[in-house]
């Protein structure tokens, strides 16, 4: 790891700013001897970094490079950018007038002599990092250390492939089958009524997780229970934090401030609802590491009798006293070789078969991981970027230090991170900042590797596109897992394994790269440590101690500390923890070096003071704020060269019209600017755009700046009276590659009718909103023809009374959404229409009667429907009608309604009515029925008592 933290230093030498610096002020002799001494050491380094460094003396050697790295990147940043600063245009002319001469020349002499001290402190200290380099070199010749032998450093070099995009199912995963229905079993059993405690149990990287999330998305699992909560516990137990996720998950608008006993009686109360019956519920308990957790939990779920559940994962069998405990087995030899082969070879079918050469190093490696199934993935990921070679494969076979019984998946992850390029390396450690099952925003994430500087230059793409390449190698690596994609097919959230975790962290503190502030330790910051993640809110105290030339701080607890020690610190995030609360941001000013600025509280105090803490701002590239209501970001930050993200999160005024802004790519939260009329900013590389226009502005001006934007991709336009020429957006530069449009129209009456056509929407949209958009005829037979479209979510006072879906229409949409179409009453569904649609949303759709086809819908798998009074009335109808739907939610409706309640609309779809066997229907023919039976059972028992009576009388 030193050869690239030595890479940074080297880059940073050559940048021009700094080489403008050192000729100014006559060091560059010295720098440039530096330069060529680091250059040579740093070939030593990339080989070092190949090997696996058994020897102390190459240890030592490789960590005194390391330390004299950083020095010199303190050096820089401390003596030449904050204390001596570029010089204003240095090489420009004097004014001709002999006065003026004067006057500037006093002043150049007045500005030199107060850098002086600076100055020479720089001297004092470049000398003795170059004795130190000079002793370094010495060392390495003196006791024989070197790494010189097979291979070159250029195999160190990431080879560069386009994103991979896996489907967000993973198909292989192996051998659960019959544990899955084992469990499952015990959990629809309906002779046991009382709450069943089941416990899985085993190692870390067998599968408790995987299994148990197998049995929480099973159908039938969906069915039998009224709701299901999934609550990761972890080694560091928060049980308030614990109680508001349960309590979110069933009751999401619940008040969830108070102490403990409080949400603990909450809880209690949400679950055995007196007023309606009490919820079966099934609630995982994900990772238990202790007895604590499930004794504090257990006391505020009620057990009705119902038929409820618990599952709970975890490495210790005694986590919870009178559960049955349910041991899944390691994977056998067949199991093993499928699975490791699935991902060893993933591009080979199974039909197929596999190399006759491999199938013997393939079963020793399966030998090796002894049936766990982390270790198999892992591996197998880790060979699925090598040749599929008996030599290739077997070479890799002897380099693992599979060690110990007890450490062995460990050391088998340990292999996996050590074979990763330098830069994946880096990117990888960087997950050690993030807390133990925390979901990772990916695209905070790539935007912190690039301001970290974790991310190299190419020609042909972005830093961005660059990172998010990587990401997905590491995904392919089976090192991170995709929690969530969006439609575009990028990752939304991700988080990687406690094992791999472990790994990153142990890494991080040997190379100095990280300090964690966590409940589970009180360790003090390492005087050497680059980065401090705070992991707990008790920070102030150790924040005193930290090193005061801390790089990067990232919070995942509130309050924000004051940095006025760290003057150096380039990034500072907040990540997300203080949204809502009030943050002075008068305890950041002086960070004049800040790349990335994350602040989700809202802003305090905003005047003159915050105006020079955003003017001083000179090398930012990302803004994360919140401004509040009234907040505008000074016209100082439209002049910084190097943004490249801008996020506010409420409307702000965007950039002023004089705004030279090349490298920025996210500007959202922005409303339009009076000073566009007479010139447009310029953003040529603008990617995310979120913009508000005002009522006043003029939309042509709108149309100008988009025509402009050639490498948009996501557009979210908000203004009022929208015209048709900026609905139409075939006429803009980015219709071809747009993926993502969001346009609303925010008039409070109804806008004039607009035509639709195929050719006004881009080609490539997979995400389309259109709110407050009203059309002249139908959409449907237009939208439905966007080949690519996922999601469709159509808003506001639609003037049409009739949609209709044809059949073969929108092939790939995957979700759909109605909100407030008040004027709808038919949607008619052909079949063969939407077929692989999964997800549907009535919200506010008043007039809407039961959609006819809904049966059509074969892959549907979640249906909700909200304050859609008529589709209320027919609940009962819609649930038959989807009664293989997994999940539906209809408001007000419950399953114990009677069948008085329901009523049916004439209107309705007859042949979907027949079809379904309607219940209420059927019960009413059946209840006539029985009633004429007794009738005629009751006469013919008259009859029969008449006829005896009338022969005992003869």
């Amino acid at each position: 790891m030193a050869e690239g933290i030595v890479s940074f230093v080297l880059e940073k030498l050559s940048d021009a700013v700094v080489q403008e610096i050192l000729l100014l002020h006559g060091i560059d002799k010295q720098v440039e001897t530096l330069s060529g001494e680091l250059s040579w050491i740093q070939t030593f380094l990339k080989d070092a970094d190949m090997k696996k460094l058994e020897n102390k003396r190459q240890k030592l050697w490789v960590k005194l490079v390391q330390d004299v790295a950083y020095d010199i990147e303190d050096v820089i940043d401390n003596a030449f950018i904050s204390k001596v600063p570029v010089p204003n245009n240095p090489l420009r002319e004097f004014p001709r007038r002999g006065c003026f001469r004067i006057v500037e020349a006093a002043k150049r002499t007045w500005s030199k002599s107060k850098k002086l001290p600076a100055l020479h402190n720089l001297a004092h200290e470049m000398n003795e990092i170059m004795a130190r380099i000079q002793k370094i070199s010495e060392r390495r010749q003196i006791y024989g250390i070197n790494f010189l032998g097979e291979g070159s450093g250029e195999q160190l070099r990431l080879p560069i492939r386009p994103p991979v995009l896996p489907d967000i199912d993973d198909p292989d995963v192996v051998g659960f089958n019959l544990d899955r229905d084992n469990i499952i079993n015990q959990l629809l059993n309906t002779r046991t009524k009382r709450r069943v405690v089941i416990s899985i149990v085993g190692p870390g990287g067998l599968g408790k997780t995987t299994l148990a999330q197998k049995v929480y998305n099973s159908n039938d699992v969906k069915r039998h229970f009224d709701v299901r909560i999934w609550v990761v516990i972890s080694q560091e137990f928060d049980l308030k934090d614990v109680l508001r996720k349960i309590i979110k998950h069933v009751e999401p608008q619940s008040n969830l401030e108070g102490e403990e006993e409080y949400l603990l009686t909450k809880l209690y109360k949400t679950l055995n609802d007196e007023k309606a019956r009490p919820k079966k519920y099934l609630l995982v308990l994900d990772d238990i590491w202790a007895s604590d957790p499930w004794t504090q939990i257990e006391r505020g779920l009620p057990d009705a009798m119902n038929g409820s559940r618990v599952i709970i994962t975890s490495r210790f069998s005694d986590v919870a006293k009178g559960a049955e405990p349910y041991y899944p087995p390691y994977l056998t030899k067949e199991q093993s070789l499928e699975l490791f082969y699935k991902k060893a070879l993933p591009n080979r079918d199974l039909c197929e078969g596999y190399p006759i050469d491999l199938i013997e190093v393939a079963r020793k490696f399966v030998q090796k991981c002894g049936g766990l199934p982390l270790a198999l993935v892992v591996i197998g990921g880790l060979l699925s970027k090598k040749p599929a070679t008996y030599v290739a494969w077997s070479k890799m076979l002897k380099t693992i230090n599979w060690g110990n019984e007890g450490r062995k998946c460990i050391q088998i992850i340990a292999t996996s991170y050590d074979d990763l390029p330098l830069v994946l390396k880096y990117c990888f450690m960087y997950f050690a900042i993030f807390p133990e099952d925390h979901e990772i925003d990916a695209q905070r994430l790539l935007r912190l590797w690039v301001a970290e500087r974790l991310i190299p230059v190419e020609d042909s793409r972005t830093l961005e596109e660059t990172a998010e390449s990587f990401l997905e190698d590491l995904v392919q690596r089976s090192l991170v897992q995709v929690s969530q994609r969006s439609h575009t097919g990028s990752i939304v959230s991700c988080r990687i394994h406690d094992l791999l975790r472990e790994v990153v962290i142990q890494r991080a503190k040997e190379d100095n790269f990280l300090t964690i502030f966590s409940n589970s330790d009180n360790q003090k910051s390492d005087a050497k440590a680059r980065r401090v993640a705070v992991h707990y809110s008790g920070c102030n105290e150790l924040m005193e101690h930290a090193n005061p030339k801390l790089r990067s701080f990232l919070c995942f607890e509130k309050p924000l500390p004051s940095f006025s020690r760290h003057r150096l610190l380039k990034v500072l995030s907040d990540m997300g923890q203080c949204q809502g609360q009030g943050v002075e941001f008068e305890c950041f000013n002086g960070l004049t070096q800040l790349r990335y600025c994350e602040l989700s509280g809202i802003l305090n105090s905003i005047g003159r003071s915050f105006e020079l803490f955003i003017g001083s701002l000179k090398l930012v590239e990302t803004l994360d704020f919140h401004l509040g209501e009234h907040g505008d970001l000074p016209n100082d930050i439209w002049n910084v060269k190097t943004l490249r993200h801008v996020m506010l999160r409420r409307y702000s005024l965007g950039p002023s019209s004089s705004a030279d802004l090349r490298n920025l790519q996210t500007l959202t939260g922005v409303r339009s600017n009076e000073s566009w009329n007479t010139q447009l900013p310029n953003l040529p590389n603008v990617r995310d755009l979120d913009i508000l226009v005002e009522s006043s502005f003029s939309w042509d001006l709108i149309a100008q700046l988009l025509d402009t934007l050639k490498h948009l991709t996501c557009l979210h336009l908000f203004g009022h009276k929208v015209p048709p020429e900026i609905v139409n957006m075939q006429r803009f530069s980015f219709y071809q590659h747009l993926q993502s449009l969001y346009l609303v129209d925010r008039s409070p009456s109804p806008s004039n009718l607009l035509p639709v056509e195929i050719i006004m929407f881009p080609k490539h949209v997979t995400e389309l909103t259109l709110v407050g958009l009203q059309f002249k005829e139908d959409p449907m037979p237009v939208l439905e023809k966007l080949c690519n479209l996922k999601m469709l979510c159509l808003e506001g006072e639609e003037a049409n009374r009739r949609m209709s879906c044809s059949a073969g229409g929108f092939q790939q949409l995957h979700q759909l959404n109605f909100v407030s179409l008040k004027n709808l009453e038919e949607w008619e569904i052909k079949e063969d229409a939407m077929s692989i649609l999964e997800i549907v949303t009535l919200d506010h759709c008043s007039n809407l009667r039961v959609p006819l086809g809904l049966q059509y819908l074969s892959n549907l798998k979640e249906l909700k429907v909200n304050k859609c009074s008529d589709l209320e009335k027919h609940a009962k109808k819609i649930h038959n009608i989807c009664k293989d739907v997994p999940s539906i939610s209809i408001d007000g409706f419950k399953p114990s309604i009677s069948s008085a309640d329901v009523s049916f609309d004439s209107s309705a779809d007859v042949s979907s009515f027949n079809s379904s066997a309607d219940l209420s229907s059927f019960n009413s023919i059946y209840f006539v029925g029985f009633l004429f039976l007794v009738f005629v059972s009751v006469l013919l028992l008259s009859f029969s008592f008449r006829f005896n009576l009338f022969v005992v009388k003869n």
